[in-house]
């Protein structure tokens, strides 16, 4: 890996560690660079401000919502298969990166978070909403919007869940997803 990825991702790693512990507004570029052990004007070389930052810890974290939402997009794939295979996808993913989705919902909900990054939250959001909606209306439900924020509250607590206490049986809570909504 070359040495000025090793520097971006240790910037990040440190921007996400405090952004988690000491909130967003409270952090700053000069926090970031020394736990990051770099200097201010190197950070800026990667990152023009604080936002940036915030916004490319979110876009990773986008990143990940895209892949366990492949499924979604194979049109030959029968709805409650691409739910199986977005349940189990985001278990996956979740047990590989729970550090990072850790710092993320405590970041996630911080008001100059919000304010922040109002936009690119609400593009996610939207993004995941209207892929379920459109799986619960292939499945013919009454409400396929309602169900299909109903599944990802149903979706999102279960990784809050599991992440707050990893001795939740987030495998067997899944599958109890799944049946409900493939049978």
């Amino acid at each position: 890996m070359p040495k000025t990825w090793n520097q971006k991702e240790k910037i990040f790693e440190a921007a996400l560690k405090l952004f988690a512990t000491h909130g967003y507004g409270s952090t700053s570029v000069r926090d970031i660079a020394k736990k990051a052990k770099v200097s201010p004007p190197l950070l800026y070389n990667y990152y023009k401000t604080k936002e940036d930052l915030l916004l490319d810890i979110i876009q990773r974290g986008f990143a990940d919502i895209q892949e366990s939402m492949t499924a979604y997009r194979n049109p030959n794939l029968p709805p409650r298969q691409a739910i199986e295979i977005h349940v189990v996808k985001t278990v996956e993913i979740i047990k590989q990166h729970s550090e990072f989705w850790k710092l993320l919902h405590a970041i996630r909900l911080q008001d100059k978070v919000i304010a922040v990054a109002k936009k690119p939250l609400g593009q996610v959001l939207e993004f995941i909403t209207k892929s379920f909606t459109g799986i619960f209306k292939k499945m013919h439900y009454k409400h396929p919007h309602l169900e299909a924020m109903l599944f990802l509250s149903q979706v999102d607590g279960l990784v809050i869940l599991w992440l707050q206490d990893n001795s939740v049986p987030i495998d067997k809570l899944a599958q109890q997803i799944i049946q409900r909504y493939t049978k």
